[in-house]
């Protein structure tokens, strides 16, 4: 027998079973992996046996439909297989002969030589295991045109999510009424679509994405050291309908931006707006999760001790959003010496703890609020979340910070401690004294850094911005000016900073009365004007006066017949007569002298009557 190299993947016989040699643990011990029932051990080199056909890599030369029969057959085949093996080999190398090896295995000599032929010395007792009565498994038997249209109707039909068995059997009877040929049962269809490789079915299905995500490896996972180290970005559209302020008409869904820490999968930070995915968000995203949010959780009625995360990320890791790939928020990063990373396409799982977080806030928060749209057609059937929805953009996010709160106090499976455990076990001083992380510099340079920005006029009332007017005296030299850049802090809108003269100039409102509000706040009241259609002046306010309206036109056209009418039935009766007057006083009468002999004359003063006086 030639040499065989240890090595992993090959086929050798562990305790009597079929295995594969999974790994090499040392020079003594190896693992293996039975055939049979996919079952793991650890055996020692001098407990495996050799299967002897094995090609020039060590790799045995077993046939799958031997292999398969190996791993299901029982000890008494074995048995038997071997008994015949010795027989036989015996018999070839003439220790034994014809009669007497027949006389020990019990069959006919036709049997026996078949049985020969069989026969191998490198296979082993294995070349002599009975095959089980009937069809093996995967035996086609169909006509090969009918096989050639299950194979066409597989490939033309089974796509999309409405890919199934019915759907290819009909097309394949379709083919084969039209050729005349014997139609195939379903299950014949379906036993050879189970024969496809299951990936295959998988991404015709489901797409190539959902193939990979499903059925390709995962070798490794990211390990980190400390918090900061590696921060993942994403967005996702919230399942929730949110009501606009004064009508609680629904509004839309918000969109959430969010940041979370590998190492103590706290939420560094997160962005709520009403508007898709933009460089607005990333910016507020970061700023929110770079520096302390006492001001934002006063503002929301929440005790900053319940949300004391911050810090600058070392590392943020990112998909491939055009909002993540500006030239600015590179240039931003790059001044704040934060690292963009951003994953390899097509490879969600690169960021599998944040869509974690995301899908974990949808379906164990979310979902359960009034409003909510689920995640798919499928549970949302039979619920209109629009009717449903209750919650305003500000009520939601009340509801939001307090439930992230929450999140950083319960049990995290992967950490075996909360969020806020694993971050306060890092940030102290062995005494249960807590250490704060380090805090930017200046906060105002770093949020500046990510501000959105655009250029403005600087007119005589000021500068524009979101239909509100900013003022400062210092603006007046520059009056007229154009291209002027100035950035916004989009959490407060009550300052801007107008790049003037090489430096920023903070301008505020010129109305010192009006109250601060965000961009979020203000994008509400925007949209929720243009859904509540707006009146215009002279407008219609309330629209069931508008039956008055047409009432009054009817009205109108209706009297205007009636005149008409009136009219034209008097102009008839004084035709009438008038020719009744013509034909008693003759023809040398005049009909408008008679009539005017006949109508008193108006024109005249009025003669006071002097009746008889009787003495």
């Amino acid at each position: 027998m030639s040499s065989v190299e240890i090595k992993k993947g090959l086929v050798v016989v562990a305790k009597g079973a079929v295995c594969k040699i999974a790994k090499i643990i040392s020079g003594e011990k190896i693992s293996v992996v039975s055939q049979k029932e996919n079952k793991r051990f650890i055996v020692s080199l001098d407990e495996i046996e050799f299967l002897p056909a094995v090609s020039d890599d060590g790799i045995a030369l077993i046939s799958p439909e031997l292999d398969e029969l190996v791993s299901s057959v029982s000890d008494e085949e074995i048995a038997l297989a071997e008994k015949r093996f010795n027989v036989i080999g015996r018999y070839l190398s003439g220790d034994m002969g014809l009669d007497e090896a027949l006389t020990s295995l019990e069959m006919s000599k036709s049997n026996f030589y078949r049985m020969k032929e069989r026969y191998s010395e490198e296979v082993g007792i294995y070349s002599l295991l009975r095959y089980p009565r009937g069809a093996s498994k995967n035996t086609l038997k169909l006509v090969e045109v009918v096989e050639k249209y299950i194979e066409q109707s597989i490939n033309e039909e089974y796509k999309g999510n409405a890919a199934s068995i019915s759907v290819v059997w009909r097309s394949v009877e379709s083919k084969c009424i039209r050729g005349g040929l014997p139609i195939p049962s379903i299950t014949a269809v379906r036993k050879r679509i189970k024969m496809r490789d299951e990936r295959e079915l998988y991404k015709k299905k489901h797409g190539a994405d959902a193939a990979s995500q499903k059925h390709d490896a995962r070798p490794g996972k990211k390990i980190v050291s400390r918090p900061f180290e590696w921060v993942q970005m994403d967005h996702t559209l919230v399942d929730i309908i949110l009501v606009d302020n004064d009508r609680r008409r629904p509004l839309g869904r918000p969109w959430l931006t969010v940041l979370i820490d590998l190492y103590t999968r706290v939420i560094l930070g997160y962005y709520l707006s009403l508007h898709a995915p933009s460089t607005v968000s990333v910016a507020c995203a970061i700023s929110h999760a770079a520096l302390p949010k006492f001001s934002f959780l006063n503002q929301l009625g929440v005790d900053p001790e319940r949300y004391p995360f911050y810090g600058v990320p070392k590392v943020i890791h990112m998909d491939n959003a055009k909002e993540f790939r500006s030239v600015k928020f590179e240039s931003a990063c790059s001044r704040n010496k934060i690292k963009p990373e951003w994953r390899p396409r097509g490879r969600k799982h690169y960021g599998g703890h944040v869509e974690s977080l995301i899908g974990t806030f949808m379906t164990d928060k979310v979902h359960f609020l009034p409003g909510t749209t689920y995640s798919n057609v499928v549970k949302r059937r039979g619920h209109d979340s629009d009717k449903a929805s209750a919650l305003t953009f500000k009520e939601f996010t009340k509801w939001f910070v307090k439930e992230v709160c929450i999140y950083h106090g319960r049990k995290h499976s992967g950490l075996g401690c909360s969020p806020a455990t694993k971050w306060g076990e890092y940030f102290n001083m062995g005494d249960g004294v807590p250490v704060h992380p380090p805090i930017v510099a200046n906060p105002f340079k770093f949020k500046l850094d990510f501000m959105p920005e655009l250029n403005r006029r600087i007119r005589r009332e000021g500068i524009e911005f979101n239909k509100c007017f900013y003022w400062d005296s210092a603006l007046r030299a520059h009056v007229g000016k154009t291209g002027v850049m100035i950035k916004y802090d989009p959490f407060s809108l009550k300052t801007i900073w107008a790049y003037l003269d090489g430096e920023y100039l903070p301008v505020n409102f010129s109305d010192a009365t009006k109250a601060d509000f965000s961009l979020e706040e203000y994008r509400a009241r925007k949209k929720q004007s243009r859904s509540a259609a707006k009146t215009p002046p002279g407008g219609l306010e309330d629209h069931s006066l508008a039956d008055f309206v047409e009432d009054n036109k009817q009205l109108v056209k209706s009297s205007q017949r009636e005149t008409r009418r009136a009219r034209k039935a008097e102009a008839a009766r004084s035709e009438y007569l008038s020719s009744q007057r013509e034909e008693s006083s003759g023809p040398s009468v005049r009909s408008d002298e008679a009539d005017r002999e006949e109508r008193p004359n108006y024109s005249q003063r009025a003669t006071p009557f002097k009746g008889k006086s009787y003495d």
